[in-house]
């Protein structure tokens, strides 16, 4: 199995069997990677004080697609580990003027090859997230597929969750001032969630944006501010159908997502596409309403 030595000090990458290692050129981005399931709730990321876990090295990256592919890697029992033979490394020249350069011993962040799929995956009810990067610093993925490669490692597609450029662009003149000041807030924590928490917190959030969207449609305040289910019954009357249908299922998600409800009605667990859904319905909400417009 191949593994990677980093070494921090001059950003080198090796590869090899964790005795002999070749140098690596260009570097590969290598990232710290941590391995959720949307039913645990609340994400979060690798903590940058801690040495193990996984790493995620990209071997390819799509920015029009937000498809990466790549190999994910386990830290070694102690690091750093010391690599008693590495070769010349094409990245630091310098290398090339030592007469022992071929038996160059490299103290490395070791990271062994790993296969996630039958460590996250097999058997497994619910397929995991990844979650690339550090503390509050990272992006969350969906695992698209995981093939096995002659080397034994699993070569795996993600997908980026969905995040920029998911809601409409809003028309701020057409939102009540008394409004503005929460549905922005509500709006951004609604965006925060989709960046970083469960599909569960996300239909959560969904469902207070579509509250506060419609008492600023309908400018109710204080004492006349009534439930999202009232709500939707009055886009009803008004034949807003489709900005109806659109809460509605926001509505039904979040009561779906309900362990009670779940259980009472032998519903299936809430998923990541559940949560793509209800951020599409929000968007289509704001503009059928006329708060939004796609831009």
């Amino acid at each position: 199995m191949i593994n990677i030595g980093i070494e921090k000090h001059n950003g080198l990458v090796y590869e090899g069997d964790g005795n002999y290692g070749r140098g690596l050129w260009p570097a590969p981005v290598i990232t710290p990677a941590k391995f959720v399931y949307p039913s645990e709730g609340n994400l979060k990321a690798h903590s940058s004080s801690d040495h193990f876990g996984y790493r995620f090295r990209e071997d390819s990256f799509d920015p029009i697609a937000r498809i990466r592919r790549g190999r994910f890697y386990h830290a070694a029992e102690q690091q750093p580990m010391q690599w008693t033979r590495c070769s010349h490394h094409p990245g630091f020249p310098l290398d090339a003027i030592d007469p022992q350069v071929h038996a160059k011993s490299k103290s490395l962040e070791t990271f062994r090859g790993n296969p996630i799929w039958y460590t996250f995956i097999q058997g497994k009810r619910e397929m995991p997230l990844v979650l690339l990067g550090i503390d509050d610093r990272f992006t969350a993925w969906t695992i698209i597929s995981v093939e096995s490669i002659v080397t034994g490692e699993d070569l795996v597609t993600l997908k980026a969750r969905s995040s920029f450029g998911i809601l409409p662009v809003m028309i701020k003149e057409k939102i009540p001032e008394a409004f503005q000041a929460k549905l922005d807030e509500t709006l951004n924590t609604f965006m925060d969630e989709v960046h970083r928490s469960s599909p569960v917190s996300v239909i959560d959030r969904a469902r207070d944006v579509a509250t506060h969207a419609l008492l600023s449609h309908y400018n109710l305040q204080k004492n006349d501010a009534v439930d999202l289910g009232k709500l939707i019954k009055r886009l009803k009357d008004d034949e807003l159908t489709i900005a109806g249908d659109a809460a509605n299922i926001i509505a039904r998600l979040h009561a779906r997502a309900k362990p009670a409800e779940q259980e009472k009605r032998n519903l299936y667990p809430i998923r990541e596409q559940d949560a793509d859904l209800a951020i599409q319905c929000v968007g289509t909400l704001l503009c059928e309403i006329g708060l939004a417009k796609w831009s």
